[in-house]
């Protein structure tokens, strides 16, 4: 039992000090940067891409009214 307990906790500790590392690396590098930028990138496809819709809807419901 101790053995397993021991294992786990080499292991948590072990990935704990790579999760580390591997955020360094990408903050030292700039590559977090492109990271960033794609993800606002893709958000402002997905807000501009609503607002047309949102805009076709309003005309398409207001021609029905009328």
């Amino acid at each position: 039992m101790k053995r397993v307990i021991v294992s786990g906790l080499i292991l948590f500790v072990s990935q704990s000090i790579f999760a580390q590392t591997e955020q360094s690396l990408m903050e030292g590098s700039g590559k977090i940067y492109v990271v960033l930028a794609t993800v606002l990138a893709i958000y402002a496809g997905i807000l501009i891409f609503l607002t047309i819709i949102e805009r076709k809807l309003s005309n398409l419901e207001r021609q029905i009214r009328e």
